[in-house]
């Protein structure tokens, strides 16, 4: 039963460590957090995703001398989390990967928190770990279709890990008078491996039709090794359906192919200096990924992967936008739709089929595009959500600035304060200012004598006495 809700991040007496470990359904081995102190003793976690089975580790500590903290796995929506006094936890996978999934395992990433009373120490650490996984998403096009039996191959993998892999049509047997045909995935070389694979087949206006999904794991062998994929849809339908499914006698399907390890790719241990770590509980996608893949409702992921391809694909574009050299294909429905600046652009009777723009960076254009179609943030490095974060300022995509003031907010630090600060002042952001100006009051005798405080005073003088005036007021 769902409990009443609670907070977690309040108890100021207890010493909690947040643990958050991406792409959790795809772990093969235990993983183990980076190193941390309890009462002067050394101490890890180590969890067990096949089992759902996560144990805090002493190193060179007795038996009876060890503090035994509260385990938990943290429901996202701040429900009754599972939770034990004791050196282990173990969670049914019919709880975490059952019907409340979407609740301990949002966008695939698993929450724990240690906490420890009665110990030197107070305050959060913030663990964030990342299980490695190899992700493509493609449009696999295959022309002439009808005319004859169409073999075709295409590789999707070819490296030391993970071996040479690749795509094979295949058909039936001869005698089926449908030629019913299927994916055949075959594999040299490499370590033990997990693959899946997504296929579904792409209409003329770019939807999805006949979504099928399977999974494989390849051993560590020498000689070749062959996955047989599920048929995706028969000839006989495909030619039923010709206008749609086949135009210009050309079938595309779009595929999703993943691989990995089952163990850590990444890891990073932040110390946090805010008090709210809301923000870092419902979200896991403060490291990049090359593809992200939220827990949502199937229609709603097939839109935004449809949405991706059509972006990549410039499927029935309208307009094009010019950076520096760079020519990159949009529709001018989702642009006016997320930005009434580009809005205004497209309404102007003079308007040309290329529009230059001369105010942001290719990279930080194809950013701000990938947010605008599909609701993602492709890219959590710092420099990168700082220039998101002026493009939607300066183009007026109200969401995508409070995701990046979100992302500010919770990795506020020492190093990055006064540069957040100066950012917030230049847009007149006062959400974000206030946020700072917490932070600051706070940690008052750390920042006031640190280089930055002072890089601050001497640069944006007016700034520094105003947050100053601010603060005492407030106090």
């Amino acid at each position: 039963m769902m409990g009443k809700k609670k907070n977690y991040t309040n108890d100021k007496r207890s010493l909690s460590i947040y643990w958050k470990i991406q792409n959790f359904s795809f772990g093969l081995e235990n993983v183990r957090s980076p190193v941390f102190n309890v009462s002067s003793k050394e101490c890890y976690l180590e969890l067990n995703p096949k089992d759902t089975e996560c144990k805090i580790v002493y190193l060179d500590v007795p038996n009876s001398k060890l503090p035994i903290p509260k385990i938990s796995f943290v429901p996202c929506d701040g429900s009754k989390a599972l939770s034990r006094s004791s050196l282990c936890l173990k969670a049914s996978k019919d709880v975490i990967f059952g019907p409340k999934r979407s609740v301990f395992l949002p966008e695939d990433t698993l929450t724990v928190l240690c906490q420890f009373w009665n110990t030197h120490e107070r305050g959060k650490v913030l663990i964030r770990s990342r299980i490695g996984v190899n992700r493509k998403c493609f449009l696999w096009t295959l022309r002439g279709f009808s005319k004859s039996r169409c073999y075709k191959k295409l590789y999707v993998e070819n490296s030391h890990q993970y071996g040479d892999i690749q795509l094979n049509i295949k058909y039936m047997d001869e005698e089926i008078s449908d030629e019913e045909f299927y994916i055949e995935i075959s594999r040299i070389g490499g370590v033990k491996c997990y693959c899946c694979l997504k296929v579904s087949v792409l209409d003329v206006y770019g939807k999805a039709f006949n979504y099928i999904e399977d999974e494989f794991v390849f051993e560590k062998e020498d000689k070749q090794q062959f996955w047989k994929f599920s048929p995706v849809m028969s000839k006989t339908k495909l030619l039923a359906s010709k206008n749609i499914l086949l135009p210009n006698d050309t079938l595309s399907l779009k595929c999703e192919f993943v691989a990995t390890l089952g163990t850590l790719s990444e890891e990073t241990t932040v110390f946090s200096y805010y008090k709210d770590v809301t923000s870092f509980l419902k979200s896991s996608n403060e490291i990049s990924t090359c593809f992200q893949e939220g827990v949502f409702s199937d229609s709603y992921t097939d839109l935004v992967s449809d949405l991706e391809i059509i972006l990549d694909y410039a499927i029935i574009s309208d307009v094009s936008l010019q950076v520096g050299s760079e020519i990159i294909k949009v529709h001018k429905v989702i642009l006016s739709a997320e930005s009434p600046i580009f809005d205004d652009i497209f309404k102007r009777k003079e308007i040309c089929n290329i529009v230059v723009i001369e105010d942001l960076d290719a990279d930080t254009l194809r950013g701000l595009l990938f947010y605008m179609y599909t609701d993602t943030i492709h890219d959590y490095q710092w420099e990168n959500i700082t220039n998101l974060y002026l493009a939607a300022v300066k183009y007026e995509v109200v969401s995508l600035k409070l995701k990046c003031s979100s992302f500010f907010k919770a990795n506020l630090s020492l190093s990055k304060i006064c540069d957040v600060l100066v950012l917030a002042d230049s847009k007149l952001d006062a959400d974000l200012i206030s946020a700072v100006q917490g932070f600051i009051s706070e940690h008052s005798s750390e920042v006031f004598t640190s280089n930055a405080w002072k890089e601050l005073e001497k640069n944006h003088s007016t700034l520094a006495f105003q947050t100053l005036r601010e603060i005492c007021l407030n106090k």
